[in-house]
């Protein structure tokens, strides 16, 4: 199996021990630690996604399992269908 994995930054406050942000970019926590170098420190996270599993999809679909319907069905469908009286089949005109 294989695991993709991505870096992330925390921006914490020495004194407080308080996360300031999460950055995806190191450069992006650079700045936020310029800002205020002596309160503020960096460290790296790693965030360990779930397994990645690679599939293959077929060219094309199987056509073994296919069942035709039969015109008697279709007749007990059209059978079942609701209609609207005709007094409700003009459009509401507002």
């Amino acid at each position: 199996m294989k695991y993709n994995s991505e870096d992330y930054f925390s921006v914490i406050e020495t004194k407080t021990g308080r996360k300031i942000c999460d950055c995806g970019d190191e450069i992006d926590a650079l700045m936020m630690v310029s800002f205020d170098p002596q309160n503020r420190t960096i460290t790296r996270n790693q965030f360990l996604m779930g397994q990645v599993v690679d599939i293959q999809m077929p060219k094309a679909l199987p056509t073994t399992e296919v069942v035709p319907v039969q015109k008697q069905e279709t007749k007990k469908l059209k059978r079942h269908q609701n209609k609207l009286p005709k007094s409700e089949l003009e459009p509401v005109k507002v």
